[in-house]
């Protein structure tokens, strides 16, 4: 899920698209394979072109949005990228906004089917244009809907779900545990602790444990991110 405020001045630099798919692909560098920089980079420039007549984010810079967004989302390609035994094989992006990290992780991982579903349908609408676009539609699905009615009939289709700044733990926690029980992968920020303490009490009711907690950087930013996979301890 992306910001939600209109972007701020500066305006956005006008250039072109092979402009901004240089500067892209070279700030993204060794955070994504070869062969998906092109896919990254035109959905990255699909979202600015948008954004100058719908509100989805306020990075437009190619290297702060190759960074802040996909690069950012890539983090997770240690757990799901292809390799060894192939945990997940079906992924559901939570809020997915204008794609990130579910589009993200659907162009880097071609092993993997991957929906994006969101509550807003113009946002639907657009990350169904990019799939497109990208030829991606015969493994990427776009739903419009509300996850916590839409999953009750998908759950057992759905190896993993994603959510990426959708809100405090206890709010994902309350959209999924009705339904779906886990994995959820989380990327979240220094607060994370605060927030997992003010849920041990229905971790513990719904058998939810804290299966990963991997911290990680992104360039040009100190901050130090975690993602953190929510589990369902089994019986």
């Amino acid at each position: 899920m992306e910001d939600t405020q209109r972007p701020e001045t500066p305006a956005q630099e006008q250039i072109s698209w092979q402009i901004f798919r240089d500067r892209f692909i070279s700030a993204l560098g060794p955070f994504a394979p070869g062969f998906a920089r092109e896919q990254l980079a035109r959905h990255a420039w699909l979202v600015r072109e948008k954004n100058q007549v719908m509100n989805l984010t306020r990075v437009t810079d190619p290297e702060a949005m190759a960074i802040r967004h996909t690069a950012d989302s890539l983090a997770s390609l240690p757990l799901l990228a292809e390799g060894g035994e192939q945990i997940f094989h079906h992924v559901l992006d939570l809020g997915t906004g204008a794609g990130w990290p579910g589009l993200s992780i659907a162009i880097a991982c071609p092993h993997l089917r991957v929906t994006l579903i969101d509550s807003t349908r113009k946002k639907i609408d657009f990350v169904q244009s990019v799939v497109e676009e990208l030829e991606l539609q015969d493994r990427v699905t776009c739903v419009w809907g509300r996850f916590e009615e839409w999953i009750r009939e998908q759950r057992k289709d759905i190896d993993l779900v994603t959510a990426r700044a959708a809100g405090p733990v206890d709010r994902i926690l309350g959209w999924c545990t009705n339904s779906y029980f886990g994995p959820m992968l989380l990327w979240k920020g220094p607060a994370v602790d605060k927030e997992l303490k003010d849920v041990e009490g229905l971790m513990w009711k719904r058998r939810l444990f804290v299966a990963l907690d991997e911290p990680y950087q992104i360039p040009g930013d100190e901050a130090v991110r975690r993602l953190i996979l929510i589990d369902h301890l089994r019986s």
